[in-house]
C-alpha cells in the first residue's frame, strides 16, 4: 500500500517536472526567436521575454535544478543502503 502511494506521488511530481521542462524549452526557443528579431530591429518580443524572466523563467529554472539535485542525493542515499 505504501509503495502504491509513493508511486502516485512520484508520478505527480514527475508530471510537474515534465511540464516545467517544456516551459524551459519553449522559453529558450522564444529567447532565440526574440534575439534574432531584436538584432533585426524589432525588440518587442525581446522586451516581453525580459518582462517574463523573473516571474516565469527564474522559478522554473530553480525548480528544475533543485529537482535534479534532490534526485541525485536520494539516488546516492539509496545506493549506499543497497551496498
Amino acid at each position: 500500500m505504501e509503495k502504491e502511494n509513493e508511486t502516485k506521488w512520484k508520478k505527480a511530481l514527475d508530471n510537474i517536472l515534465i511540464y516545467n521542462l517544456y516551459i524551459l524549452i519553449i522559453g529558450s526557443l522564444y529567447l532565440a526567436f526574440s534575439f534574432v528579431l531584436s538584432v533585426n530591429g524589432n525588440s518587442h518580443f525581446y522586451n516581453l521575454f525580459q518582462k517574463l524572466w523573473y516571474p516565469v523563467f527564474i522559478p522554473s529554472l530553480s525548480l528544475f535544478f533543485t529537482a535534479i539535485l534532490v534526485e541525485a542525493v536520494i539516488n546516492s542515499i539509496v545506493d549506499r543502503k543497497n551496498k
